[in-house]
């Protein structure tokens, strides 16, 4: 019985696979992380199996985003964040990649299709133009990954997620402050 319970599980993740787009990672990690919890009895976890596959994806284009400003910025300051961010990003997703080995999560291991569309929009700019689009990009994905971090660290159900959302918390309001800070001196220059 166990064996056949295992067996349909890896059938249906190969059918899951192969049935959705491959540039579609987060949706793919979160159903097999759904599939899993559920199959080990535990049910609603698909609120925090979403979190930990979008973090990542963010995370993720973060570095690579950062690594792209790092080579093509024009500004100084613009790649001082750069650094900033790769570094705090990577450290993020080593962090995140633990939890989810602790707590069975699946994560993604390439970019989510909607960050895999915003790194080819801003990495096929040059110049200030870059500069610009990163900086707003990165404006635009602060608010984003603080609101949702404060939902998880607040709602989550799994207790390692909700510590490391809120461990989070502080480093992604202070880069907040400071794209925001960069953004309005690019606007003002």
């Amino acid at each position: 019985m166990r064996r056949s319970l295992l067996t349909g599980l890896v059938a249906t993740a190969l059918l899951l696979t192969t049935a959705c787009s491959s540039d579609d990672s987060i949706k793919l990690a979160v159903d097999q992380s759904v599939q899993e919890f559920e199959a080990a009895g535990v049910q609603g976890m698909r609120n925090d199996a979403l979190f930990a596959a979008e973090a990542a994806s963010a995370s993720m284009l973060e570095v690579q985003l950062g690594e792209a400003a790092l080579a093509t910025a024009v500004s100084p300051e613009v790649k001082d964040l750069a650094q900033e961010m790769v570094q705090a990003n990577q450290q993020m997703l080593n962090e995140l990649q633990q939890v989810a080995s602790q707590s069975n999560f699946v994560l993604p291991s390439t970019l989510g299709a909607r960050h895999h569309e915003i790194y080819q929009e801003i990495t096929a700019k040059s110049g200030i133009a870059f500069d610009i689009a990163y900086i707003n990009r990165l404006v635009e994905q602060r608010n984003e990954l603080v609101e949702r971090y404060e939902d998880i660290a607040e709602h989550g159900q799994v207790m390692e997620l909700k510590q490391f959302a809120s461990k989070q918390l502080p480093l992604l309001r202070r880069h907040q402050q400071l794209v925001e800070e960069l953004e309005e001196k690019i606007d003002n220059a």
